[in-house]
């Protein structure tokens, strides 16, 4: 039965499930640490990664326990691992920062010294779910993978500590990819790793500069044959405003294509999502005039794209674009994808439907001072026209004295929009954060913006978790859930997490 369809007509409300609640201090006797959600790789959240600091058996030597909850809140696993934090005089890390990807029933762990927001030291662990087994550390530095390597951690040798990046690709497992010049020299390659951290494949996807730059790799998508990367090209440490797309062969790692974008002369392009449908990928994104450091502007942007590749040559076989102004009867905005009184459109999302329609979320900003705005929820039609359109209005926030570029305001988590859920059968949940920013007034601290899509329309709502005697956080959790974590006034209650139910 559909989540959605059968209460449409009912106000918003949130129903605790009563079997869902976990209080912290009975996970762990430790102290609460860090955090981490785990997704699958079609953003269904499977579960959560939390970390408590059981015992300091050194200056900078911790034990932390981890447990890993499932999408219910039911504890999975958990155990026990020692980690070094940087500390000097002169300079110290704050705290170990923690990544968690889930690949292949496993999760790959990445942990960062943290100084300021800058990170150093990265290494790795991988924990297997099916048998709660903690890897070792390792690292993939100069060629080849290293376990339990010894890092020294005086800054002047900081370089020589490095790994290269490792990624975790479900249905192919985990992959380094090295760019930088090291002992082996000037070559950029791909490693396929198997579960031992042996070499499965190699391949060279870069061995000199060309007229664009040198090539740097993100993670874009996957499929059991493909392993697909957007690039952005850089020269002399400083982005370039060249961007392509790189697919390989997960079974070789051979090389199958680059495709660059086109009129790089006049545009930049930003792929906010992409899908693999057999043999073929599909790009959806916006793009802009020109930036000098490929980047879009968000503040001369033109509109949206559509481009559909061969995933075995490359070829293109379709590429359509969608300008503002075909949308300027619904609302007010311009060429530049700016809205009268409310600033310029940041595309969150960009979701293609099973009927081929498209769902994008945007968000009004502005960037002098930072402004965040209303929201809106547009559906585009199999033809990459504008159907419909509803703005969300939602409580302004600005940041008087702040100037950031919009990519800069995403990272920073100043936008409130907060993500989706699939509920399938094209129906989905959408929530965003509806409060004054840094503000003291309770009153003003739980409110919460949920649209629903289902039958091809948009229904938006709200809910308010006001209470007098605690603060709580809010956050997506398994489909039709909201996951809160409630921290209590009085000192003799546990602070508590829990999963409510959204009812619409």
């Amino acid at each position: 039965m559909r989540v959605i369809k059968t209460i449409l007509c009912f106000l918003i409300c949130i129903q605790s499930i009563k079997a869902q609640v976990v209080e912290l201090n009975k996970l762990s006797s430790g102290l609460f640490y860090d955090s981490e959600i785990i997704k699958d790789n079609k953003n269904n959240i499977k579960g959560y990664f939390l970390l408590f600091e059981s015992d300091k058996i050194q200056k900078e030597t911790y034990v932390l326990e981890y447990v890993v909850l499932d999408e219910n809140l039911t504890k999975v696993t958990n155990g026990y691992i020692e980690e070094m934090r940087f500390n000097s005089l002169l300079m110290s890390s704050k705290k170990i920062t923690v990544d968690v990807t889930l690949f292949n029933n496993k999760l790959l762990i990445e942990l960062n010294d943290d100084f300021e927001g800058e990170q150093f030291f990265r290494r790795y662990r991988t924990l297997d779910l099916k048998n709660n087994k903690m890897s070792d550390i390792f690292i993939f530095r100069n060629g080849k993978t290293e376990v339990k390597p010894d890092f020294d951690r005086k800054l002047k040798n900081f370089n020589v500590n490095q790994t290269d990046k490792i990624i975790a690709v479900d249905e192919v497992g985990l992959l380094a990819v090295k760019e930088e010049k090291d002992q082996t020299g000037k070559e950029k390659y791909l490693v396929c790793l198997d579960d031992g951290l042996n070499e499965k494949w190699k391949t060279i996807y870069e061995i000199s500069k060309n007229d664009y730059g040198f090539k740097k790799l993100d993670f874009l998508k996957s499929s059991k044959d493909y392993i697909v990367f957007s690039n952005h090209y850089t020269k002399g440490g400083y982005y370039k405003p060249y961007n392509s797309i790189i697919a390989f062969d997960v079974v070789s790692g051979k090389l199958n294509f680059e495709f660059l974008f086109s009129n790089q002369d006049k545009y930049s392009h930003k792929v906010v999502d992409s899908y693999i449908q057999n043999e073929e990928l599909v790009l959806l994104g916006n793009y802009s005039k020109k930036s000098d450091f490929g980047f879009i502007n968000d503040e001369e942007n033109f509109g949206l794209f559509k481009i559909k590749l061969n995933l075995k040559t490359g070829k293109k076989l379709e590429e359509k674009f969608l300008p503002w102004t075909d949308l300027s009867s619904k609302i007010e905005i311009n060429k530049y994808g700016e809205i009268k009184k409310e600033g310029f459109i940041f595309v969150h999302e960009l979701i293609q439907l099973s009927d081929e329609k498209i769902i994008a979320v945007c968000e009004a900003f502005k960037g002098s001072p930072v402004t965040t705005n209303n929201i809106y929820f547009i559906e585009i039609s199999t033809k990459f026209t504008f159907n419909k359109v509803l703005t969300a209005e939602k409580f302004r926030n600005k940041f008087p004295g702040t100037a950031a570029h919009s990519r800069m305001i995403k990272e920073f988590g100043a936008f409130d929009y907060m993500d989706f859920q699939d509920l399938d059968d094209n129906e989905f949940l959408f929530y965003f954060s509806d409060n004054e920013k840094k503000s003291k007034n309770r009153n003003q601290n739980t409110k919460f913006g949920i649209v629903s899509y289902s039958n091809e329309e948009f229904v938006k709502k709200q809910i308010n978790l006001k209470t007098d005697i605690s603060t709580i956080l809010a956050f997506p959790a398994k489909k039709g859930f909201m996951m809160l974590i409630e921290f209590f006034d009085s000192k003799n209650k546990s602070s508590q997490i829990r999963l409510e139910k959204v009812n619409l």
